[in-house]
């Protein structure tokens, strides 16, 4: 499962960079390995558009840190769902449908 952080409130950070929108979320830990823009057949034989994560630390409430996983994920269009692969560590790609919607 995609799990976004509670430390930041289940939320990403929106980016635009060279005309290119962009998220980046930090997970709940390290079980999530690499990410895929599209369908999770497709990711297994397209290792060169594989997402890979970042190391974030993040700060929760209590003011315990922990290192997890972050990633950067394109975004093509605001409020519209997409398909977005995950490898996790077991070795196996999983389909998720994804939308990215603004803060209210």
């Amino acid at each position: 499962m995609f799990r976004v952080n509670e430390a930041h409130n289940g939320m990403g950070v929106l980016s635009e960079k060279d005309g290119k929108t962009r998220i980046h979320v930090s997970l709940s830990g390290k079980k999530i390995v690499n990410l895929y823009l599209g369908k999770a057949e497709d990711a297994k034989s397209d290792k060169a558009h594989w997402i890979s994560p970042t190391e974030d630390v993040v700060e929760y409430s209590d003011g315990m840190k922990e290192k997890v996983f972050g990633f950067d994920i394109p975004v093509e269009k605001v409020g519209e769902e997409f398909s977005l692969a995950i490898l996790g560590t077991k070795g196996i790609w999983y389909d998720h449908k994804v939308k990215v919607e603004l803060e209210k």
